[in-house]
């Protein structure tokens, strides 16, 4: 190809241009290229200003995600992103936005923790493990990821993974009463000795724990007591179903069922803890019933089950033979009572409250539910309800619930003075007590004091009294 002689000669002044000065180059090159980024940059750090000044998570979310786009060393911002995303509940955009702070390596411990959440709250739990899991072998991993582990892994019933990782939290966290707990719940499982360490932590550091704690301490002492490994299964079993953890208790019926095929109790509870799960436990009560039709618990818990499916009359006849092979114990009487009086016996419903109250005469309960029930069903309220009232009053002391059931029997009697002063007791050693507020109301209403009943049933209702409303609606629109 020919060049012109001025195309040669401009060539040829360049090239002695570069030699003489490349750094004039190097500068034009690099102003030439913040001309053409500086915008973008801008732009970049605008976005990241308009995060803070931002009115939902998602706008915020937004402008993060737009700013690390555009600045390419604040990939950090790219987590930020996906944390506003989390808050505004958006978990597919989250989960995104900490994938592209992970490939830039800007995830940061928090990050990992969050990354993990989105994926558990989106439906993902086995993705969420992963990540958690792949966080741990990260430099200074979040303690935090031990107890998201802990959770997944009894999720899947991996209780020893479980337990093992809520371990290692319980070792950097040895004020969190909470996680003791926990811990305590799935060592029953496999280390009933460190369970019950674990469970006393709990409740020193928590003593509203206690209670719960002394439930499973003595399941637990029980337990320890018997050679037989099926046994001490439902013995524990029986225990944490006592606390509501019928998911843990389900598990000891299973490994009891499991040592001992022939444990028709062990059978029965396992029916028992599936209909806490919702599931029909109806072929475990059959096996134990085959097995063992002797035993109070097995027709015990065989009544419950038809109680539950509105089978009142079988209910009744699994209750009665629970009662004629286990003839002191009150809660045959009760449950006997309760049937009776679905099948609208008033007067054998009658009887098996009083014969639960002859066989415990010195158990509260049994005389609160007598009361109860004449309360309730306006059943010899001033010969058998008020006495079993008075003597619930004795036996409990200063109990606010005692009182007010007391108060309203003596209400029902229309012996209006002693009512009011025993439920006045009652609020003053609980005020926060809305069936005493209701009873007063009531109690104020039958009086013709209608501004005194208005207030104690707004109190009533405010404390969640459904009563309290629709009187409210009633008497008060």
């Amino acid at each position: 190809m020919m060049h012109s002689p001025l195309t040669s000669q401009f060539r040829t002044y360049n090239k002695r241009c570069m030699q003489r000065n490349p750094w004039r180059v190097v500068l034009i090159l690099v102003l030439l290229a913040l001309a053409m980024f500086a915008p973008l940059l801008l732009s970049g750090y605008s976005e990241w200003s308009k995060a803070s000044a931002a009115h939902t998570y998602t706008e915020v979310a937004r402008h993060y995600k737009a700013a690390a786009q555009r600045i390419p060393w604040r990939a950090d911002l790219y987590e930020l992103s996906g944390h506003a995303y989390y808050y505004a509940k958006e978990y597919s955009l989250a989960d995104l936005a900490y994938q592209k702070a992970f490939q830039r390596n800007a995830l940061s411990a928090d990050g990992w923790v969050a990354w993990g959440d989105v994926l558990y709250l989106n439906g993902n739990p086995e993705g969420a493990a992963r990540i958690w899991e792949d966080a741990l072998k990260e430099q200074d991993p979040s303690e935090k990821l031990y107890s998201r582990l802990s959770q997944v892994y009894k999720e899947q019933r991996d209780y020893s993974r479980a337990a093992e990782n809520l371990q290692k939290y319980v070792s950097l966290h040895r004020d969190d009463a909470s996680a003791h707990y926990r811990l305590g719940l799935l060592l029953t499982l496999t280390d009933p000795n460190e369970a019950l360490s674990e469970l006393i932590n709990a409740s020193q550091l928590d003593p509203q724990l206690g209670p719960t704690v002394e439930t499973l301490r003595s399941a637990l002492n029980q337990a320890s007591l018997t050679d037989s490994s099926s046994a001490r299964f439902v013995l524990i079993g029986r225990g944490l179903g006592l606390v509501q953890e019928w998911e843990l208790a389900r598990v000891t019926f299973e490994y009891a069922v499991k040592a001992d095929k022939e444990n028709a109790e062990a059978w029965a509870w396992l029916g028992e803890a599936k209909q806490q799960a919702s599931e029909d436990g109806a072929a475990d009560l059959e096996q134990a019933y085959q097995l063992n039709p002797s035993s109070s618990t097995v027709r015990g818990l065989r009544g419950l089950y038809f109680q539950r499916t509105g089978n009142f009359r079988e209910a009744l006849k699994e209750y009665q033979a629970a009662a004629r092979l286990d003839g002191e114990n009150p809660a045959w009487q009760v449950s006997m009572g309760e049937m009776y009086l679905k099948l609208g016996d008033l007067i054998r419903a009658l009887q098996a409250y009083q014969a639960a109250t002859a066989l415990a005469p010195d158990d509260s309960n049994t005389w609160r539910l007598l009361a109860i029930f004449c309360g309730q069903n306006n059943v010899n309220v001033k010969d058998i309800g008020i006495p079993a009232a008075q003597k619930l009053v004795l036996l409990t002391k200063d109990d606010a619930s005692s009182l007010d059931v007391l108060g309203w029997l003596l209400l029902l009697d229309k012996r209006y003075e002693e009512s009011e002063r025993q439920l006045l007791h009652a609020l003053a050693l609980d005020p926060q007590n809305a069936s005493v507020h209701l009873h007063l109301g009531m109690l104020y209403l039958e009086s013709e004091k209608r501004d005194l009943a208005f207030s104690q049933f707004v109190n009533a209702r405010d404390l969640g009294s459904m009563d309290a409303q629709a009187i409210l609606n009633t008497y008060f629109p």
